[in-house]
């Protein structure tokens, strides 16, 4: 009995090393002679498990081929339909030129004629002309023109200046333009009297007056150059006034003294 034991182990581990899927257990079926029930499916279960992973093996790599050739297969088969081409159309383009007739020339604007508007001209009323008998019209009259008047200012204006230098006879005259080594200057500058009329007025001005110094530095003559405002004579009495009232040093040439006009600028102004 115990060699027949042996044996049927024996057999079982041959078996063992040939398969590596055989389970590793005793055939206590054939000892038993059971046919069925547990033993007897734990015994084939090596081939369900084998046979069954070898058939999901398989069946899982001819679904990737098969899905991946799957256009092809079709394409093969001749199932592939028309409507899986992408369709293409052509389109032809007809351009048609015509060539147009030069454009009329412009033709140019006439120009408006401005017509000027009509004046009518206003007359002036200068009432009824009575006839005057020839013994009762008025003597003419002759009018100064702005020349004459301009002329018989500035004559004037000479005269005042004369006047005020103390006599001076009229062979006294200098050029105003004289060259000299040292010109004239004050001694004693007397300070001109503000008019009141201009103080009262709030009028301000500035006078240059030419004064004429002799040899012995008195002031000869003096007359008014310039104004400021220009037709503001208001400031020219008191302004000669101060010119001549004041003391002066003579102009020198080659060591004399000499005759020479002096220009002194007198400006007034309100505190």
């Amino acid at each position: 009995m115990s060699s027949k034991l042996d044996n049927i182990h024996r057999e079982a581990t041959q078996k063992a090393t040939m398969w590596s899927f055989v389970e590793e257990f005793l055939d206590t079926d054939r000892l038993r002679q059971i046919d069925y029930g547990n033993l007897a499916l734990r015994r084939q279960a090596h081939l369900f498990l084998s046979h069954g992973v070898i058939t999901a093996i398989v069946l899982l790599g001819l679904f990737w081929i098969v899905s991946a050739n799957w256009h092809s297969i079709l394409s093969l088969a001749g199932f592939a339909g028309n409507d899986d081409e992408p369709m293409v159309e052509c389109y032809e383009v007809v351009t048609s030129v015509t060539q147009l007739p030069p454009p009329p020339p412009l033709a140019a604007p006439e120009p408006s004629v401005v017509r000027p508007a009509s004046v009518v001209p206003i007359i002036p009323n200068v009432g009824k002309i009575k006839s005057v008998k020839e013994a009762n019209a008025p003597a003419e009259q002759t009018l100064a023109t702005q020349k004459e008047i301009k002329q018989a200012i500035q004559s004037q204006t000479s005269g005042t200046g004369s006047g005020e230098g103390g006599g001076a006879s009229a062979s006294d005259d200098v050029p105003m333009f004289v060259p000299c080594e040292k010109m004239p200057g004050f001694l004693d500058q007397k300070k001109p009297a503000y008019p009141e009329m201009a103080r009262t007025a709030g009028i301000e001005g500035k006078v240059f007056v030419s004064v004429l110094i002799g040899e012995d530095g008195r002031a000869i003559k003096a007359k008014v150059m310039k104004r400021v405002p220009a037709d503001c004579n208001i400031f020219d009495a008191v302004a000669i006034k101060s010119v001549m009232e004041s003391k002066y040093y003579p102009g020198i040439q080659n060591g004399s003294p000499i005759k020479v006009w002096f220009t002194v600028p007198i400006r007034f102004q309100l505190d």
